[in-house]
């Protein structure tokens, strides 16, 4: 992997004035940054038991080289962590509850990177040395297990380079357009660990993902209820979240090379079925009028960059015809 040379576009708000740092106030109030406390402290999951498990107890049989390669992938993405955040609190450095709580949502990041890369290395190690018993070769397995790590390191340093040149905040975004790309970004990631969970075979993965299936949706739940404050308190908010919904994308894209192929595999292995496929547009689409209305996210799918990740010119692909959405959204769409 070699750093990209890709930058993020802004077909829609690329007009847009910079904001200057006193307009980036505010999201939460420090009430909702201790009720997203308490709820971290009450359902927070151990990340020593991923990093004490032992290699031979997972079931590598029943792990495919897609479901691997998935691991790999959202691994990667995850290892970002460190650059996104640096980016929220430069962005948000002048609202102190803001900052607060990103920190509790970075610690809850990282334990889902630190969890997928060790993950990945137990199962790595397991597919080199499964053929040695226990104690038999311990320098052997050491050995594997050394240059696992060193491989691994070196994808994460060439993402965080990449990431460097390719990763940040709009600087003319207001805090709100902010809110609702995180919104739409935690829940796609949620619903993608939650469907790779049920159709992967190897039980530790599917217990993994489930666990971070929860936390993302809980980010999730906390930037959308923090929009609706923005839009109930300035509904005059409305089109620029709008617009900041038609040109979002994925962060992999700006991040890792081959991503089309990495997301043609993510999205196999999580949605294996047209009826799967059909699902999630149909689960997205019911999010996003939720929080915007029906008539908005009609004009998100059928004016924006539907999944374009940021690619201006991939953008006439992405497009949706309005009577294929009306089909989808009312499940007319013969699985």
């Amino acid at each position: 992997m070699s750093k990209l040379a890709r930058r993020v576009s802004y077909p829609f708000t690329g007009e847009q004035p910079v904001l200057p740092p006193t307009g980036h106030l505010t999201v939460p109030s420090k009430d909702d940054v201790i009720a997203f406390y308490r709820t971290h402290e009450r359902v927070g999951w151990s990340l020593t038991e991923i990093l004490d498990l032992d290699w031979r107890d997972i079931r590598v049989d029943a792990l495919t080289q897609t479901d691997i390669d998935v691991v790999e992938t959202v691994m990667l993405v995850e290892s970002n962590n460190p650059d996104y955040v640096a980016n929220l609190i430069e962005y948000f450095k002048a609202d102190q509850d803001v900052c607060d709580f990103i920190m509790m949502w970075a610690i809850e990041e990282w334990k889902h990177y630190y969890a997928l890369r060790e993950y990945l290395a137990k199962v790595q190690i397991a597919l080199e040395a499964r053929d040695t018993s226990a104690g038999a070769d311990a320098d052997r397995v050491a050995a594997i297990e050394a240059a696992v790590q060193r491989a691994l390191g070196q994808k994460v340093g060439d993402v965080r380079e990449a990431s460097g040149e390719n990763w940040g905040i709009p600087a003319h975004y207001v805090p709100v357009q902010v809110v609702a790309s995180t919104t739409l970004q935690e829940f796609m990631t949620a619903e993608f660990y939650r469907h790779h969970a049920r159709h992967t075979q190897e039980p530790v993965l599917a217990k993994l993902e489930s666990l971070l299936a929860k936390d993302e949706t809980r980010h999730e739940m906390f930037y959308e209820q923090r929009m609706k404050d923005a839009l109930e308190a300035d509904p005059g908010l409305m089109p620029m979240i709008v617009e900041a919904l038609k040109e979002f994308g994925m962060p992999g894209a700006y991040l890792l090379e081959a991503y089309t192929a990495r997301q043609a595999a993510m999205e196999d292995a999580a949605y294996p079925t047209l009826a799967d496929k059909k699902g999630a547009f149909v689960a997205l689409f019911s999010k996003m009028e939720r929080i915007i209305g029906r008539e908005n996210a009609l004009r998100v799918f059928t004016e924006g960059n539907y999944m374009g990740d940021g690619d201006e010119g991939a953008a006439p692909k992405k497009k949706m015809r309005p009577e294929l959405i009306t089909r989808l959204i009312t499940r007319k769409l013969s699985a």
